[in-house]
């Protein structure tokens, strides 16, 4: 159900991809993306970091 919740997202974009085999699959896509299916991972970030490089520079970090 997840995977179908997602790929209605992606087609509102444009791309509607199929959900098969635990990915998505579709006639098309990036070449540097290989072949299909091409999986979809969760993850929960614990921290985040940014790091700005023009002037007056700094950095920060987020801590979820």
């Amino acid at each position: 159900m997840q995977l179908q919740r997602i790929a209605r997202v992606f087609a509102e974009g444009g791309w509607a991809p199929m959900v098969a085999d635990g990915g998505f699959t579709h006639e098309y896509s990036a070449p540097s993306a290989g072949p299909p299916p091409w999986y979809v991972y969760e993850f929960t970030p614990e921290h985040a970091y940014a790091v700005m490089t023009k002037e007056p520079g700094g950095a920060t970090r987020w801590t979820f």
